[in-house]
């Protein structure tokens, strides 16, 4: 209906004018009649979604429905970070509660995950030996060969992680410990351990800047918090520091590894 005030050509012939809101006649509740609508600007037809979401509604779901629907979130779900965290925390429990775990491939699973999901540029896990006391890398993810020969190598113990006399950290909380490249975190002779040793010695710009010799140790802690192992990680991809969430989630897999290796040495 033509708009008596305004003149716009309007779908309906009743309620008010779709441009000057003007209203344009009797109120009924019945059909318009045929108008051309040649001129008319093309509108989205919600009949037919009106009535899809009728049908939708009208439609029973058995608990098997249920089931199969739950199960596909499920798994759309591990697409989110968190859904992905529980997941492979899931994973790792499961390992843990096998007769005999394997430690090696819980380690493996562990540093992959940590490096994908958090998009680190390397993580690296380590063991104490039960041998001699001596700290070694077990899992290298991310190192380029020359740097991941070097680190398989060097060899650590406990005061080294502990104490501040041969590289300096600064606690973040009871568990991690966060070193700097301001206070050469490295011995003399182990930049080569370092993916791109050219880059040693750069300028922090922003308080959130990881520079090549950042890095975060999260320890792993036997009975009686004996340190018996330890997960090393560097800043992200994009060149920031690791964040709480990362660093909190990290400990909980640190502690999920502690507990499989105490049961392996039972």
């Amino acid at each position: 209906m033509k708009c008596p005030t305004c003149g716009f050509e309007n779908p309906k012939s009743y309620g008010p004018c779709q441009r000057c809101g003007k209203y344009l006649g009797a109120f009924s509740m019945q059909a318009p009649k045929q108008a051309d609508t040649s001129a008319r600007k093309p509108t989205f037809d919600f009949s037919k979604e009106i009535s899809y979401t009728s049908r939708a509604r009208e439609e029973t779901s058995t608990h098997e429905d249920i089931a199969k629907k739950m199960k596909l979130y499920y798994l759309h779900g591990t697409r989110e970070p968190n859904q992905r965290t529980l997941e492979v925390i899931l994973k790792l429990m499961e390992g843990l509660r096998a007769k005999n775990p394997d430690t090696r491939e819980i380690i493996e699973e562990a540093a992959n995950y940590i490096h994908d999901q958090y998009r680190l540029r390397w993580v690296a896990i380590g063991t104490k030996s039960a041998k001699d006391g001596i700290f070694r890398y077990e899992s290298l993810v991310g190192f380029r060969d020359e740097a991941m020969l070097a680190r398989k190598r060097q060899t650590f113990k406990a005061e080294d992680f502990l104490q501040d006399a041969r590289y300096k950290g600064w606690p973040i909380s009871d568990y991690s410990k966060m070193y700097f490249e301001e206070d050469k975190p490295y011995s003399d002779g182990a930049e080569s351990t370092f993916n791109r040793p050219a880059l040693l010695k750069s300028k922090r710009h922003s308080p959130e800047d990881a520079l090549e010799a950042d890095y975060l140790d999260v320890h792993i802690f036997g009975p009686d918090k004996e340190l018996i192992g330890w997960i090393e990680t560097s800043g992200t991809i994009t060149g920031k520091l690791p964040d709480v969430q990362t660093i909190k989630t990290i400990e909980i897999i640190a502690s999920i590894v502690g507990a499989a290796l105490v049961r392996a040495r039972q």
